[in-house]
């Protein structure tokens, strides 16, 4: 556990979860940090204990809220060790005049490599295989039959900075590849066949991969009515956020088979509870959100997250801005050189 005295005239900041070293060196070195963690794991009642000497707070899963953020008055930034901003509340933030930034893109490509993972491994029964042989349970090998993803349709939801990448890479184990993304102007390098329709994109599938951030408009968009109008034989991969599923009606669809499979490492509530109805789904792979997390992204989120907070914090412009309507309302930072090139 690390929770430091704060130094004179030094900036304190709360880092809520561990973050890649090279960014926490160079906080350690303009900044106070204050991490309450106890082997890697978040104490939640200190994180909230340390918000009221908070000058920033660098977050990844920790929720920001109005109540946090009523806990810290002396905040100056908020800045996300990612690119999901759904535990943030960007909107209170911003009234009260405080940056949120956040690192998109730093971990787009880990994220993009463990999806061709998990669609490689839910191919090929690798997950049920490597199990059963470690149980020592007996077996036929033709359980394991798995099928081959050359000539298969992976339909892409979002073809965003991840979705994309997925893309490309899914052209290299020559499988056909559309996507639907409604925010997505068309262009000559899209990689992708796009589709004017979420229905046009269904019809097609063997694999469906979610690449969306959740919304109002994504909360639960792959609810019973869309799982039904999938083939029987589709599979369902999912590393963007949980709750643009409705779990329950992913897991009947798994039960009664109506789905072949679905591999899944992000959840409505993480982390899964002991008992979560999926843990019990036939023909499901879970990991618990990993696929961001790499030495790459991790290292060099936390150099743009340090970055950012430090700019704050010396009353630059950060990259990465989220809420850029803050520029023009007064936020108490202080004045120092810039930022050495």
């Amino acid at each position: 556990m690390r929770v430091a005295e704060p130094a004179p005239n030094l900036p304190v900041v709360l880092i809520t979860e561990p973050i890649g070293a090279p960014g926490l060196r160079m906080l350690e070195q303009a900044c106070t940090c204050i991490a309450p963690w106890r082997d890697g794991i978040p104490d939640q009642r200190a994180l909230r204990a340390e918000l009221p000497r908070a000058d920033a707070v660098v977050v990844r899963l920790f929720e920001i809220g109005a109540a946090e953020l009523d806990l810290a008055p002396r905040l100056k930034v908020v800045a996300k060790h990612g690119a999901g901003l759904d535990n943030i509340d960007c909107a209170f933030a911003t009234e009260r005049g405080i940056p949120v930034i956040y690192t998109p893109g730093a971990n787009a490509n880990a994220v993009a490599e463990h999806t061709i993972a998990l669609l490689l491994a839910l191919a090929r029964n690798t997950c049920t295989a490597n199990a059963i042989l470690r149980d020592g349970r007996p077996y036929e090998r033709g359980q394991f039959q798995g099928i081959e993803l050359a000539g298969k349709t992976l339909a892409i939801i979002g073809l965003g900075r991840i979705g994309s990448r997925v893309a490309r890479k899914a052209h290299g184990l020559a499988m056909r590849v559309i996507a639907y993304d409604p925010y997505l102007e068309a262009e000559n390098d899209t990689p992708a066949i796009l589709v004017d329709s979420l229905d046009g994109l269904l019809a097609d599938a063997d694999f469906v991969t979610l690449h969306v951030p959740l919304t109002d408009e994504t909360r639960n968009m792959i609810d019973a009515g869309v799982i039904a109008r999938l083939r029987p034989e589709c599979r369902l991969i999912n590393t963007s956020r949980g709750s643009v599923i409705d779990e329950r009606a992913l897991h009947d669809a798994l039960c009664d088979g109506s789905l072949a499979g679905a591999a899944l490492d992000v959840f409505e509530h993480e982390p899964l509870a002991a008992g979560h109805p999926l843990l019990q789904a036939p023909n499901t792979l879970l990991t618990p959100h990993v696929s961001g997390i790499t030495d790459e992204a991790m290292n060099t989120a936390s150099r743009y997250v340090a970055n950012g907070v430090i700019d704050v914090l010396e009353g630059r412009i950060p990259d990465g801005l989220v809420n850029p309507a803050v520029l023009s309302q007064p936020v108490d930072i202080s004045s120092q050189p810039e930022r050495p090139q």
